[in-house]
C-alpha cells in the first residue's frame, strides 16, 4: 500500500463553493415545476478483466446508487448543483468493494451589458480506471480523488467581436503506489476575441497558458517497493497560440476547430515539445432521429488530455491523464438514433496514441461501445451497454470485454 505523512486536514475552496451552491434555496413559484429532484439507480455489470492487465481475472458486480441534485433559473441567472453517492460490490474481487461519489455545482450569470459568464466546480472519489494512468500493470486496489474549478467570463453576445477569458483548475490524487507519478495539480487560463463572419461563422484568436505540478512525477528503481519520498518532483509549463474557427448551422450540426503552437516545457524529465497542436470536432443530425459526432486531436502533455467523469453505471471514475506520454493523438467517432420517442440506440469508438517522445514506446489504446436505452416512464429509464477494449503499451497490453445494464428512478 501507498505510505505517506498524513496531511494536515482543510476546507479546499472547491468543497466549499460546493456547499454554498447546494444550500442556495429554490426561488421558483408555486406553479413552476420543482427544480429538485431525488432518485436511486441498480447497475450490474460483468467486466472480463477488471485489473487490466494481460490474462487477468473477470468479475461481476454490483452498484448500488442514490443521486439528487436541483437546477433552477433565477432571472437572468442559473443555479445547479447534483451529488451521487454509490456503493460496488464485486463477487470475487472482494478487495475492490468501494464506495464512490460524485458533486458538481455551478452558476451561470448574465447581465443587461452583453457580459455573461459561469463558475462550475466537482469533487469526486472512486475506484480508479486501470486502463491508461500508469505504464506499470498492477492489481493493487487504486483509489481516485479528483476535483476540479472552472470559470469563464465572456463579453460581446451576439455581437461583431467578442471577447473571452476562461480559468481552469484540477487536482488528481491516486492511492495506489503504481499510479503516484500521475498525482498532478494543474492550472490554466486564456483570454481571446472571436470575430463573427456571419450568422454561423465566428473565427478567433487566444493565448493560452498551462501549468502542471507533479509531486512524485520522477519514479527511481524498483519504484514497486521503495518509499514515496525517494521519488523527484517535475512540472511543466505550457504557452499556446490558439486559432479558433467555428460553424453552427443548428443545436445538432456544427463544426469547431482549434490550431495551435505549442510550448511545452519540463522542469526535471525530457518531455518538452514545441510544435502544432490542435482538434477538430462537429456534429451533423441526417434525419430528426438519426446523429453522427466526431473529434480528432493532438494535444502536448495533460491539460488537455484530462476527461473527468463519474460513470453511475459502473460507478467507476474515467480520468485520462496520460501522465507518462509527451503528446497524444485521439480520434472518437459517435452515432445516436431515436428508434422511438422512448427507445435510444449509441454507437461510439475511440483511439488514443500516446508517445513519449523516445521515439521507442508507444500507447494504443482502443474502446468500442454499443448501448440502448428504454424509458418505461417519465421518471424510470432502463438502459444496457456493451464495450469493448485494448491496449497495446509494452507489459501493459490487454484486451477486455463489459457488459452491463441499470435502472434508474427519479423523482421530482
Amino acid at each position: 500500500m501507498r505510505t505517506q505523512q498524513n496531511r494536515t486536514p482543510r476546507r479546499s475552496a472547491i468543497g466549499a463553493l460546493a456547499a454554498v451552491l447546494l444550500a442556495v434555496p429554490a426561488a421558483a413559484r408555486a406553479d413552476e415545476p420543482s427544480p429538485w429532484y431525488i432518485g436511486a439507480s441498480q447497475a450490474f455489470t460483468h467486466d472480463s478483466n477488471v485489473y487490466r492487465i494481460a490474462g487477468g481475472p473477470g468479475d461481476t458486480y454490483s452498484t448500488t446508487s442514490l443521486l439528487g441534485g436541483f437546477d433552477q433559473p433565477i432571472g437572468r441567472q442559473r443555479l445547479y448543483a447534483n451529488a451521487q453517492v454509490g456503493f460496488s460490490k464485486y463477487r470475487d474481487q472482494s478487495t475492490l468493494d468501494n464506495t464512490s461519489y460524485g458533486v458538481t455545482a455551478g452558476w451561470d450569470w448574465a447581465t443587461i451589458e452583453k457580459l455573461s459568464g459561469s463558475v462550475n466546480v466537482g469533487a469526486n472519489r472512486s475506484l480508479a480506471q486501470f486502463n491508461g494512468n500508469s505504464l506499470q500493470s498492477s492489481t493493487e486496489r487504486n483509489t481516485l480523488k479528483a476535483e476540479q474549478l472552472n470559470a469563464a467570463v465572456r463579453w460581446g453576445g451576439d455581437g461583431l467581436i467578442s471577447l473571452f477569458g476562461n480559468y481552469g483548475h484540477s487536482r488528481v490524487d491516486y492511492s495506489s503506489l503504481q499510479s503516484l507519478s500521475s498525482d498532478s495539480t494543474s492550472d490554466s487560463g486564456s483570454i481571446g476575441m472571436n470575430y463573427r463572419l456571419g450568422a454561423r461563422t465566428t473565427v478567433g484568436a487566444a493565448v493560452r497558458v498551462t501549468h502542471t505540478d507533479y509531486p512524485h512525477g520522477i519514479a527511481p528503481a524498483g519504484a514497486g517497493s521503495v518509499d514515496p519520498a525517494a521519488y523527484r518532483s517535475d512540472s511543466s509549463r505550457g504557452r499556446n497560440l490558439d486559432l479558433l474557427a467555428g460553424w453552427r448551422y443548428s443545436e445538432q450540426t456544427g463544426f469547431s476547430a482549434r490550431l495551435s503552437w505549442t510550448r511545452l516545457d519540463y522542469s526535471s524529465s525530457n518531455r518538452d515539445f514545441s510544435g502544432l497542436t490542435g482538434s477538430v470536432s462537429g456534429t451533423y443530425a441526417a434525419t430528426a432521429k438519426l446523429g453522427f459526432s466526431a473529434t480528432l486531436s493532438r494535444d502536448a502533455g495533460t491539460n488537455n488530455s484530462y476527461l473527468n467523469y463519474l460513470d453511475l453505471g459502473t460507478g467507476r471514475q474515467n480520468v485520462y491523464v496520460l501522465a507518462n506520454n509527451q503528446t497524444t493523438d485521439s480520434v472518437s467517432l459517435g452515432a445516436s438514433y431515436a428508434a422511438t420517442a422512448k427507445i435510444g440506440v449509441n454507437a461510439g469508438f475511440q483511439y488514443r496514441r500516446g508517445d513519449n517522445g523516445s521515439g521507442s514506446a508507444s500507447d494504443n489504446y482502443r474502446t468500442a461501445t454499443l448501448g440502448a436505452n428504454y424509458a418505461v416512464a417519465r421518471n424510470v429509464q432502463l438502459a444496457c451497454n456493451l464495450s469493448r477494449e485494448s491496449r497495446s503499451a509494452g507489459v501493459s497490453s490487454y484486451d477486455a470485454n463489459v457488459v452491463g445494464c441499470s435502472a434508474q428512478i427519479t423523482l421530482r
